[in-house]
């Protein structure tokens, strides 16, 4: 059974956001599942496809997680050069 995931996440930095887990999409972990991550309309697209429910939950847990990181860190890089 293959299974297909589309995420559409809305933020502002979508684009720099992409760009920070792009070296991350180089590398495949697993031959059961594959991910592709792009832009469109300031929003980031994750499209993963999965052999199965387990590859489909570890990969989406992982570049869910990836995503959140790298707009965390956006996040406070603004925040920084306020004060500056």
């Amino acid at each position: 059974m293959k299974l297909f995931s589309e995420s559409v996440i809305m933020m502002d930095d979508a684009e720099a956001v992409y760009r920070s887990i792009l070296p991350e999409l180089e590398t495949t972990v697993t031959d059961r599942s594959s991910v592709n991550v792009g832009v469109r309309n300031s929003s980031l697209v994750m499209r993963v496809s999965a052999d199965d429910i387990i590859s489909m939950r570890s990969t989406l847990n992982t570049w869910l997680r990836l995503v959140q990181i790298a707009h965390d860190i956006c996040v406070v890089g603004k925040n920084a050069c306020k004060g500056i």
